[in-house]
């Protein structure tokens, strides 16, 4: 898979809105989908790299030409990998990236791996986050017995207790289902001398003295944002405890019932996995108990589905597959654009968007721990099977306002109920589905690089896209649903409203940070019915425009989220600028001056070809993994840039 090819002319007659529109039509796919790449870091590269070393695959020499080339161009100007490229270098990503690369044949000698191994014996790779200690377990490169247990019997407890996976974030509880098969297995590949080689390299030749059981709780403090509570390392030591009486048949029997589950996850998503890392911890669970499994095999042949590919920056695996989210949001910035669109870009769009709906549940969602499915669209392709609150929110949004006819009643209705299943009592919607328990869990995360990902929470920005989906569908479908949305819709918005910050901004889950929430929670309560004029978000506008660039733009660094307060950027961002004009065009702002100087800067940032410099990660998961969805740069900017049309012609010009 590789980037939309994208023609260079552009010309200079027409309006920035019209050589945006004109890019962002190029870039549409021969199917009528949009979709840009999901750039996360090169770890995901790495850990394809160390599965195909375990089981046996053959990488193809152009493959491995393309991973190495990823490598090379990924590094930092400390010739290190960090999670993102503002991170000075993690140990966690540096050294899956060297086993990866020397794995695929570099040399333990090339110039560019030099500084890594300084890393290295400076820091000690024994001190790598968990994760790394498992993926470097499996290789033989650390001893399990230095990992805190996860214990496969956990999925044994009746699934009503708080602590059971069932109540996890899906995607926190499929990564340690895979987790838990391997621990419990204990496996690790057959020794021979590359691995012998690396291992030296790594440890500089101490590995046989090393004491792994003490490493369980050291990782490096630059790795480790979020410790482990107390109560966690209480729970680490009585987990400890129970290896040395565990019962082995009772664990071969759970290993076979977490084998068997993770088959069915594999159907139900295409083969996919729900994400590339539990995909590929699927694939080594299965793959080590019979390397011909079949659903086995046919996860192996999915596996290019993430891939990304070209000369420059060579072969890498996407964060997520993002067709629906940027399909839905490239048709809703086209529509804004009126007469500017080429409306057979919106029908063919259309025609692949409502394609995309899920119609049915193909099985039992209560014994996967998962809300019903049915209506809703994935961030991904359909195959997918993971539909997600926003997603589905999107993608109605952009139907019933571009091609209501491509969708139906029965259709919308579905969507809408998919979306209503995903509020929580708080008045807020989760993501994939609501939280499962008010049980706090948080305190049982493992994962020392990420925050927040334990459970499934309510989140500003897919609550504000919820309702005005719902918002979409009460107006074109009067009766339809009618208590049920105008319940949801009075719960977000008081949601809405106790969650804004004293200051008028919110706080974001899925975006850098202020300026994306804020855009959601101004569109949020103007869907809700909140006028314009309230003080809610006359407060939100002001806080947007007090944050404003003398140039004219908006930029926010991506810190604000740790900091807890609105750091700005070293220069804007057009994504951002995007963002703030979209949230004060749509609350009809009476800042004329301030949204006149965000479209002169955004008219100025834009290159010939009509498109917007791409490299922003301005998207986040996690609170520390940043992404940069590379089509945000286009979209976003046509949308503001559409809205400020209107307002400055007193109309939208529809599209036919």
């Amino acid at each position: 898979m590789g980037a939309p090819a994208i023609e260079s002319e552009a010309p200079r007659t027409a309006s920035p809105l019209e050589r945006g529109v004109n890019a962002l039509c190029r870039m549409q796919r021969e199917d009528g989908s949009w979709e840009g790449e999901c750039v996360w870091n090169s770890m995901l590269a790495a850990q394809y790299a160390i599965t195909a070393h375990v089981i046996r695959l053959d990488v193809s020499e152009s493959r491995r030409r393309g991973l190495l080339t990823q490598f090379r161009a990924t590094r930092n100007d400390q010739g290190l990998w960090g999670l993102h490229p503002y991170d000075e270098g993690s140990l966690f990503v540096t050294t899956l990236v060297y086993v990866a690369a020397r794995l695929l044949g570099a040399s333990p000698e090339a110039p560019w791996l030099l500084q890594a191994r300084a890393m290295f014996e400076r820091e000690g790779v024994e001190r790598i986050p968990t994760w790394g200690k498992a993926w470097l377990a499996l290789l033989g490169l650390y001893e399990w017995r230095g990992i805190h247990p996860m214990l496969p019997e956990i999925w044994a407890l009746p699934s009503k207790l708080p602590v059971h996976p069932a109540n996890y974030y899906c995607h926190t509880r499929s990564i340690y289902m895979g987790l838990a098969v391997l621990y419990g297995e204990r496996f690790v590949a057959p020794r021979e001398p590359t691995i012998d080689a690396i291992r030296s390299e790594l440890y500089n030749d101490r590995y046989d003295s090393i004491d792994f059981a003490s490493f369980a709780s050291k990782v490096r403090e630059a790795d480790a944002p979020f410790q482990p509570s107390p109560a966690l390392k209480a729970v680490f030591a009585t987990t400890r405890l129970y290896e040395r009486i565990a019962h082995q048949p009772l664990r071969r029997r759970i290993l076979r019932g977490l084998r068997a589950r993770m088959r069915r996850h594999l159907r139900q998503s295409g083969y996919l996995g729900l994400s590339p890392v539990n995909g590929l911890l699927s694939i080594l669970s299965l793959w080590i108990e019979d390397p011909s499994d079949p659903d086995l095999l046919r996860a192996i042949d999915k596996l290019d589905a993430w891939f990304w590919e070209d000369a420059d920056e060579g072969a890498r695996v996407a964060g997520a597959g993002s067709v629906c989210w940027d399909t839905a949001f490239a048709m809703q910035a086209l529509t804004e654009a009126g007469n500017a669109t080429r409306p057979e870009s919106l029908t063919r769009g259309a025609r692949y968007l409502s394609g995309q709906q899920i119609s049915e549940s193909s099985f039992d969602p209560h014994a996967e721990f998962r809300i019903d499915p049915t209506g809703g669209w994935c961030f991904s392709e359909r195959a997918h099977g993971w539909p997600v609150s926003d997603c589905t929110a999107e993608a109605l949004i952009a139907l019933l306002r571009a091609r209501p006819e491509a969708l139906g009643r029965e259709e919308a209705a579905r969507a809408a109920r998919f979306v209503l299943r995903c509020q929580n009592p708080d008045g807020g919607f989760g993501s994939y589905e609501p939280r499962k328990t008010s049980f706090p869990l948080e305190w049982m995360n493992p994962a020392e690089m990420f925050g927040n990902c334990v459970t499934e929470r309510s989140y500003v920005e897919c609550t504000a896209s919820s309702m005005m989906a719902l918002t979409e569908v009460r107006e074109r479908y009067p009766d339809l649903l009618r208590p049920q949305l105008e319940s949801a819709l009075a719960h977000g918005g008081a949601f809405l409203t106790k969650s804004q910050r004293a200051d008028g901004a919110w706080n974001a889950a899925w975006g850098v940070h202020f300026l994306y929430a804020t855009m959601f929670g101004v569109r949020g309560l103007l869907a809700a019915g909140v006028p314009s004029s309230d003080a809610r978000v006359r407060r939100a506008c002001q806080w947007i425009v007090d944050h404003q660039h003398a140039d004219g733009g908006w930029g926010e660094e991506h810190l604000s989220a740790s900091v807890g307060h609105y750091v700005e950027a070293r220069a804007p961002s057009p994504v951002q600028t995007a963002w703030a004009m979209i949230a004060l065009l749509e609350a009809a702002d009476p800042n004329a001056n301030a949204i006149s100087r965000g479209a002169s800067f955004l008219s100025s940032a834009q290159l010939d070809s009509g498109q917007w410099p791409d490299g922003e990660y301005v998207g986040v998961f996690f609170e520390t993994a940043l992404l940069n969805y590379r089509l945000y740069r286009q979209y976003f900017p046509v949308m503001a840039l559409a809205l400020h049309h209107r307002a400055l012609t007193g109309a939208r010009t529809e599209v036919p």
